[in-house]
């Protein structure tokens, strides 16, 4: 008997022995600091200016009820960024300081100063939960001292990282259970294996580029052996295995959507499950994307997930599953032939081959929800282990944002090891991560987005020395005259955006998304002024248009200097606009207000 109450209560604790009093207060006071900061740049929050001692600013913002405000403090940086101190973060209640911080319920507290409806906030306040569990469970584990984790490997790197900077629920992941939660996230840093099916030809679609046929693809990710036992367990089910695909999909995936919404399918053999497959794989920060830890030379692979996790259901929509490889290599093929791309050691991480399954009933219904349409697909891309040299090694350039819990800053400590000044690492790293990007813009006439994420810098004696990028397919967007350039099965696949707004992808998608918390980072932890950062951000720019004059018109078209931009919110979104709604098509940025440019302040 003892031991049976024993067994259900070791179960019962194991998805929340990490939610201990210090650890929740402590998760608590640094999610309500971003939460302030975010809503301070994005306009959400007005709070009065009580004082300011030389460049600390003190401030008091109201709530709903006269009883109860918040104090805080923090130092102003460039587009209106705020580097606050979350100590100094008070609630206070008829006059009395309280002891601990609750952020859920300063939601509550400003729920009609925000505007927020009611359903939004319920579900905003299931993300913000979430999110805590998750920031819970990475204090109690413990953080890696940052004068460690630059010398740790590529995925160790991944597993620490706090998760997307700019939206304050980034780790919301809706749909996971406790258990899901410790078998499938990065911070959790185990190992998983994928599930494989059998879809049927008539519903599925394999998509490759030149190199990538259907047979290397197979040969390469299973074996022999294991692609023999696969065929065998089709001729068991009385199919031709020629008439299937082999697909991976993610373990929760199948257990929490395809057995119930393809039951049709798999009563009818269009789907036939083939068991797990040999190699072991860790999860990267988006999720849905695996890294092949037994084989790094392997191709990722990225699978469709039905989780919403930072705004998105991670998805895969089986129309852009069908292009992805074609888009890979015409990109490929017209920036891999660029001498200044090569000089610059630029790569692209190619999507060679996917698998898309459409849901005969989903597709039929014309604007329903996407996610309904995204249910069963996979991506193999390109590894980046393949694209080094002797003496490189990887990390995500979301680590540059990375400070441990004794405020040490992981970009000081590379900077400390590289041995060279702060201000000459920066250059390196401005001409190894802008230069392409701007050459790309100005030079090739489309975007993508080179988020902290998306990016992977390639390191030589704790200096970044080149950029690879990944997952650029599906953010791929044409200026106007790139439209009218590209090849005519492009033109009907990429986005385009009117000139009018194409700076953007460079002033908000870099500039604000980016550089915004880097230059607070060298500012207030490495010590060089933000003034100096961004007069280098500039100088990388000059540098670039007087390297090639030939371009000047573009540069007067495309202006990065101009003295203002429009503001981009995301949180904005969650919040006020699109909320939860059940849209066709994913939730796009809002604009409020502009933001001044500091490439412009310190050219």
């Amino acid at each position: 008997m003892n031991q049976s109450v024993n067994l259900i209560s070791n179960e019962f604790h194991t998805g929340i022995k990490h939610l201990k009093k210090d650890v929740w207060n402590l998760v608590n006071r640094k999610h309500i600091t971003k939460v302030f900061a975010e809503f301070l740049h994005e306009c959400l929050i007005e709070p009065v200016q009580t004082k300011t001692d030389t460049a600390l600013v003190h401030f008091r913002l109201a709530t709903d009820t006269p009883e109860v405000y918040y104090t805080f403090s923090g130092e102003h940086r460039a587009m209106d960024y705020w580097h606050l101190d979350s100590q100094s973060v008070v609630k206070h209640v008829n006059g009395k300081a309280q002891p601990e911080l609750d952020v859920i319920q300063f939601f509550l507290d400003m729920k009609s100063t925000l505007g927020i409806k009611p359903l939004t906030l319920s579900k905003f306040i299931e993300e913000t939960y979430n999110t805590l569990y998750a920031d819970a469970y990475i204090f109690s584990k413990g953080r890696i001292a940052s004068n460690l984790l630059v010398d740790a490997p590529y995925t160790v790197i991944e597993h620490q990282m706090d998760g997307h900077p700019w939206a304050t629920v980034n780790k919301g992941r809706i749909g996971f259970s406790y258990e899901d939660y410790l078998d499938f996230v990065p911070e959790a840093s185990r190992r998983t294996t994928l599930f494989w099916l059998g879809v049927h030809k008539s519903k599925a679609l394999y998509a490759h580029t030149k190199a990538y046929a259907y047979e290397r693809l197979v040969r390469e990710e299973l074996g022999m052996d294991l692609q023999e036992e696969f065929n065998a367990i089709l001729f068991s089910n009385d199919v031709d295995p020629n008439d299937y695909l082999f697909l991976p999909v993610h373990e929760w995936q199948w257990k929490h959507k395809l057995t119930f919404l393809f039951a049709g399918d798999i009563a009818n053999q269009y789907i036939i499950p083939l068991g797990k497959g040999n190699d072991n794989y860790s999860p990267q920060q988006s999720i849905r994307t695996f890294f092949n830890t037994d084989k790094p030379e392997k191709l990722y692979v990225k699978t469709a997930i039905s989780i919403l996790n930072t705004s998105v259901y991670r998805g895969l929509s089986p129309t852009k599953l069908s292009v992805a490889p074609f888009v890979t290599q015409w990109v490929k093929d017209k920036l891999m032939s660029d001498q200044v791309l090569a000089k610059l050691g630029f790569t692209l991480l190619g999507e060679v081959a996917t698998v898309g399954y459409k849901h005969n009933h989903y597709e039929q219904i014309e604007g329903g929800p996407y996610h309904y349409k995204e249910l069963l697909g996979a991506i193999w891309r390109e590894s980046a282990s393949n694209y080094l040299n002797e003496g490189e090694r990887i990390m995500t350039m979301a680590s540059l944002l990375y400070v441990d819990e004794q405020g040490k800053s992981f970009t000081a400590e590379l900077i400390r090891k590289s041995g060279l000044e702060p201000e000459q690492w920066l250059k390196t790293y401005l001409r190894s991560y802008l230069t392409p990007i701007l050459h790309i813009f100005y030079q090739h006439k489309f975007f993508f987005s080179p988020h902290g994420e998306n990016t992977i810098l390639v390191i030589q004696n704790y200096v970044p020395v080149r950029i690879i990028i990944k997952d650029f397919v599906e953010e791929i967007v044409l200026t106007e005259d790139g439209k009218r350039e590209a090849p005519e099965e492009a033109r009907d696949i990429l986005r385009d955006i009117d000139d009018e707004y194409a700076t953007l992808f460079i002033l908000s998608g870099v500039f604000d998304g980016v550089f915004r918390y880097l230059s607070n980072i060298f500012h207030s932890y490495v010590g060089l002024d933000e003034k100096i950062f961004w007069k280098n951000v500039a100088a990388v720019i000059s540098d670039y248009q007087q390297a090639h004059p030939e371009l000047k018109g573009r540069y007067e078209k495309f202006d990065l200097f101009i003295p203002e931009f429009i503001r981009v919110c995301i949180n904005r979104v969650r919040l006020l606009t699109y909320g939860y709604s059940e849209e066709a098509s994913i939730p796009v940025p809002e604009v409020c207000g502009t933001l001044v440019n500091p490439a412009f302040e310190n050219k």
